[in-house]
């Protein structure tokens, strides 16, 4: 372990049990006492406090089976909308101090730190500037090291609000005893390393990769990479990030009908494409959001084949995606996102747009005289024997039917 960052270093910020985290946030009463988050379904325990352990709830239990355990147990429900929320705060924390972020999965971010260097030349100063926009009571974790998995393992086994940064001789050795699930393999092929006994990452590593790549084709190369802290995967951020503006609009009472939903991003998008960022701008990412009251979530994106600028077109996209969705409740809060925001004022057309128009309406004038004659009176030329040493043996006429 360094204290001093090395050069084109990725760090991985991780928030453990994102949406039990997110519930503990909003009820701090709750600090100290047996608690448990259930599925979507609300049918299983998913996570659980250390004081709901030691009353002996465990994940995937049913709530009937834990009640009975420990009486005093209070199951709180997943609210998608506040996850979403946070985890969008953690993408933002991470583009404080990079411009070259991207969001795995709700919960882990990446960051490229390529060019930081000398804006935090050592791990403290990047810990500190990470932390700064994560609350604390979320229980961050940050690891920092030459490529992607590496950084990701570091920041799993990191301590809460703390940081860990490998360097890359010691990556190979400290991701040995890492669990083969973790690599960038599917379903089936971690299952058919466990039947042969491949269990953990240094095991993996250990095979040729010649051999890997042979029955695992090229994932399996870029895991085995991966094993031995190389792997070659960048940071891919979304390029429409960058240049976006986002309207909200807060309804008190909420909104009911798809009516009064489709009249509140009609204003949202005049306030927007009114915004300085977007004016005389072409967008090409749209980002619907809606929240229920209970926490629900609801979500369309549309990323446009051209950058469109018009609002009019925009509205008739945007009112199809809702003329026939399905919402999960009245909508407490609504927001709308228009991203990829561009310079771009025209629309690259054909360079032979003539020329095929006049193919058209060749065709036409052939399909027209072949009902009136019967026969196609055109011809076209084809190579037949193009090597023979005759001229007329070399190209045959042929009827030209379109």
């Amino acid at each position: 372990m360094s204290t001093r960052l090395l050069p084109a270093s990725i760090a991985c910020l991780v928030i453990p049990s994102l949406a039990f985290q997110c519930e503990l946030m909003e009820r701090p009463r709750l600090l100290g006492t047996p608690v448990a988050l259930t599925n979507a379904a609300q049918t299983r325990i998913v996570e659980v406090t250390r004081e709901a352990q030691v009353r002996g709830v465990r994940g995937g239990m049913t709530l009937r089976d834990a009640n009975t355990l420990c009486p005093t147990l209070t199951i709180l429900t997943p609210r998608p909308a506040l996850v979403a929320q946070y985890a969008d705060n953690l993408v933002e924390a991470m583009c404080a101090i990079s411009p070259l972020v991207e969001e795995l999965e709700q919960g882990v971010v990446f960051a490229d730190l390529r060019g930081t260097e000398g804006l935090y030349p050592r791990l403290d100063d990047l810990r500190r500037a990470v932390f700064a926009g994560v609350p604390p009571r979320l229980q961050p974790q940050l690891g920092v090291a030459g490529a992607r998995f590496t950084a990701h393992a570091a920041a799993l086994r990191a301590a809460p609000r703390e940081a860990l940064h490998i360097l890359p001789t010691d990556a190979m050795t400290f991701l040995a005893t890492e669990a083969v699930a973790r690599l960038p393999l599917d379903l089936e092929a971690v299952e058919r390393l466990r039947l042969l006994g491949i269990d953990a990452c240094g095991a993996f590593a250990a095979l040729p990769r010649q051999a890997v790549e042979a029955q695992f084709g090229f994932p399996g190369g870029t895991a085995w990479l991966a094993a031995r802290g190389e792997d070659p995967r960048p940071v891919r951020p979304r390029p429409w990030e960058r240049e976006r503006v986002i309207e909200h609009v807060q309804a008190e009472p909420p909104l009911v009908s798809r009516e009064t939903v489709l009249h509140a991003i009609e204003q949202m998008l005049g306030r927007a494409l009114r915004h300085p960022k977007a004016r005389h701008r072409f967008v090409r990412l749209i980002r619907l959001r809606a929240e229920t009251e209970r926490g629900a979530l609801w979500e369309r994106e549309q990323v446009l084949r051209e950058p469109l600028g018009d609002r009019g077109r925009l509205w008739t996209l945007l009112r199809s995606l809702i003329e026939y969705a399905e919402f999960p409740g009245p909508f407490s809060l609504v927001s709308l996102e228009l991203a990829g925001l561009t310079e771009e004022s025209g629309r690259q057309h054909s360079l032979f747009v003539d020329q095929t128009r006049r193919r058209e309406q060749l065709d036409e004038m052939v399909r027209h005289l072949k009902v009136r004659f019967g026969e196609s009176p055109l011809a076209r030329v084809v190579e037949v024997e193009p090597w023979h040493r005759l001229p007329e043996h070399r190209r045959a006429l042929l009827e030209y039917d379109p």
